[in-house]
């Protein structure tokens, strides 16, 4: 039983933990604190294979009656299954930075398919300055609406000459299609944007370190910036941006649905400290017996300022989450 004495502390927990099965590992992860759970996560990655009479030792000193079943093989990703189990979305998130449920990954869209989404003015600024046959190719492949807009716009010759062109019968080559796309990705950034990519994976960039600032700080550099990068990556940036305390610009829908993926721990840790307004309007978003409880709670004794940070952190990493996912809208004010 020598081998058994060269795992630390944390890798004996974690592979008791695993050993137990989600059901009694669950009810256990209760009891440990923030910090001891990312210990044991750390060690369970560490873990590669157990052999079955050392884990039936280390079992005995945990639990006596306990009998083990096979040896322990991929420690990392049973615990990881315990965890998103037993926590919650936000609790998974603050200890791991990973969510319970796999997020979805979009399919990719195409200049046709994001074109319609530019702001009708930038389009028509575009067409003013091109030849009739590229405004031709582009409004035959936008939706009736989108194209109309767009022709009423025109200036008369050009609008005269565009629809001259959309009226002609012959195929527009493949050639000149991919070069018409080329054209109009470079002037909108369009499927950079989409795949988070190039100009796209910046601005999320900026957005996350920027969401880690104060916030007068924060805006400050984005004014400074505007000048700089333009005032529509500036607002790509902001849209990205959510903060604990933007929580009052939220619809009061949005604000329901992001405090009934909260557990009441993590929300009453993020309260403390919080102004009194704040706190009337989150409270007045959730259940009266919740209420009732985290008020109580919040009388009882405070807690540490980076332990409320993090709580802070994590409602909102879920907030920017759930809008990502198009459960609630952010409407934060410039």
């Amino acid at each position: 039983m020598a081998k058994r004495y060269t795992l630390s502390k944390p890798q004996r927990a974690a592979a008791v933990m695993v050993a137990m099965g989600k059901s009694r590992a669950s009810t256990l992860l209760r009891f440990f604190k923030s910090e001891e759970l990312r210990v044991m996560i750390d060690a369970a990655h560490t873990l590669k294979s157990i052999p079955q009479p050392d884990l039936e030792e280390l079992v005995k000193e945990f639990e006596s009656e306990f009998t083990v079943g096979a040896g322990l093989m991929d420690s990392a990703d049973a615990m990881d299954k315990i965890l998103s189990e037993a926590l919650s979305d936000e609790e998974m998130y603050a200890l791991t930075g990973m969510t319970a449920e796999p997020v979805e990954v979009e399919p990719e869209q195409s200049v046709w398919d994001l074109l319609p989404k530019v702001d009708i003015d930038e389009l028509n600024t575009f067409f003013a300055g091109e030849s009739p046959q590229l405004c031709a190719v582009v409004l035959s492949r936008l939706n009736s609406r989108t194209a109309a807009s767009i022709i009423e716009r025109l200036d008369p010759d050009l609008r005269k000459a565009t629809v001259a062109r959309l009226l002609s019968s012959k195929p527009v080559p493949e050639s000149v299609v991919k070069t018409v796309e080329k054209r109009l990705d470079e002037a909108f950034n369009l499927t950079e944007d989409s795949r988070g990519g190039g100009a796209g994976e910046g601005v999320s960039r900026l957005a996350e370190i920027l969401n880690e600032m104060k916030k007068d700080v924060s805006d400050d550099l984005l004014d400074q910036l505007t000048p700089v990068i333009g005032s529509k990556k500036v607002e790509g940036v902001k849209s990205r941006i959510f903060r604990f305390e933007d929580i009052p610009t939220l619809s009061k829908e949005s604000r329901t649905l992001l405090c009934d993926g909260l557990s009441s721990d993590v929300l009453t840790l993020a309260l403390r400290g919080a102004g009194d307004e704040l706190k009337e309007i989150i409270l007045s978003s959730i259940s009266q017996r919740t209420r009732r409880m985290i008020e109580s709670e919040l009388g009882a004794g405070g807690a540490k300022p980076a332990e409320i940070e993090q709580a802070r952190k994590s409602i909102a990493a879920l907030a920017l989450r759930m809008a990502s996912e198009g459960k609630i809208e952010l409407q934060v004010a410039a």
